[in-house]
């Protein structure tokens, strides 16, 4: 009979309450009992979920009863006690009830317990009935398990379809506004009731040439993305200057950032290293660009390379916005941008760092991201492995 009963468990839901009041009613059903309590295991606390067969008023009376049971719980699944028998912490209940108790258990970790009282004059448990209220207890820790990973998973791609539907209106917001500067400042070249001075021509050609950068940014962005989505991303191996590379970086940006001191410093006789120059200079760029991005009032950005064993370490510091608390790993996600007021004024699609980092890693090396708070900058980091 439980067989069935199980196989009627085994569908699981993101919502695990229909799922363990199914259990409890089973168990206390099969086991003839009277009642049944599913408690599982909240901050610490034992808190019931699902209940079958308890008087009204019962529930609420058994709860702090409960959390004092959790001492006999923890204390005896240390040495592998299967049944607990708590009489102590049931006060009135253990007088007129036999109450047999298990751990629900997943990799070693106690999620709850189930407990299932019968009438004391109807006699105690046996051996039989520890092995069914075990079943059940595994059906209800493997329910549970399920429902939060399936929980988990529908909050997960949840954020990504948000995530997705914010990027494709940013990118559509990207696309426009370069392509109406350059038609706008065209035109304005083009009016032939005008005539204008060489280095207003000069200024607006500068303009040009530089949204034209900017929508060359993007869709090499958008083809990446393509690329790594599909596992097409062809790499040149060569010997790579990383100073270099860093130098020419710094050349690129130096005269659209103003307001900013970027500096590099590498020891001599930096080793070289073996990858894609190419795309190496890439990942500096973006991270260099995003120091920039992300400091507003300007200061310093400093790009440092550091000799290890088997690794070259390269970090990008700046002395920008910094990172919100629990974002250094998010940032580097397909199209997350960190949720502060600058990041959502600045331009940017969200995919740069996500890119920069599959580049690093396709060279077998590693990133991360520090800041020691709002408004004290950040540090991001790469390393590339040695060439022997």
């Amino acid at each position: 009979m439980h067989a069935t009963r199980s196989a009627e468990i085994a569908a699981t839901v993101a919502d695990p309450s229909p799922v363990l009041q199914l259990i409890v009613v089973s168990a206390v059903e099969i086991l003839q009992g009277a009642a049944g309590v599913i408690a599982l295991l909240e901050d610490d606390r034992l808190v019931p979920r699902a209940s079958y067969g308890l008087p009204a008023g019962a529930l609420a009376s058994l709860h702090p009863r409960l959390d004092r049971a959790i001492l006999n719980v923890l204390g005896q699944l240390g040495e592998q006690v299967s049944v607990l028998y708590v009489p102590s912490a049931f006060g009135d209940w253990a007088r007129r009830y036999h109450v047999l108790a298990l751990p629900m258990q997943q990799r070693d970790q106690l999620l709850g317990v189930i407990y299932v009282f019968r009438p004391a004059d109807a006699g105690g448990f046996s051996d039989r009935d520890l092995h069914v209220l075990d079943v059940f207890a595994r059906q209800a820790a493997g329910a549970l398990q399920q429902a939060r990973a399936t929980a988990d998973m529908l909050a997960e791609k949840t954020r990504l379809e948000e995530m997705q539907n914010t990027f494709v209106s940013i990118v559509s917001h990207e696309l426009q506004t370069p392509v109406a500067i350059i038609k706008s400042y065209a035109a304005t070249l083009a009016r032939e009731d005008a005539s204008w001075p060489p280095e207003t021509i000069q200024r607006v050609s500068r303009n040009i040439e530089e949204e034209c950068d900017r929508l060359h940014r993007l869709i090499t962005d958008l083809l990446d993305l393509s690329r790594i989505q599909a596992g097409r991303v062809a790499m040149r191996v060569g010997s790579v200057d990383l100073p270099l590379l860093a130098s020419e970086v710094l050349e690129q940006l130096s005269p659209r950032s103003p307001r900013h001191s970027l500096r590099m410093s590498f020891p001599p006789s930096f080793p070289v290293v073996r990858g894609d120059g190419d795309q190496l200079r890439r990942a500096l760029f973006n991270l260099v660009q995003n120091a920039v991005k992300y400091s507003p009032n300007g200061g310093e950005v400093l790009v440092v390379g550091e000799v290890l064993p088997d690794e070259v370490l390269i970090r990008v510091i700046d002395q920008g916005i910094g990172i919100p608390p629990g974002e250094e790993e998010r940032i580097f996600d397909r199209f997350h941008r960190a949720d502060t007021r600058l990041s959502r004024a600045t331009a940017g699609v969200g995919l740069g760092l996500y890119i920069t980092r599959n580049i690093i890693q396709g060279h077998g090396g590693r990133i991360w991201a520090a800041s020691p708070g709002l408004g004290r900058g950040s540090v991001f980091s790469f390393t590339i492995p040695r060439a022997h």
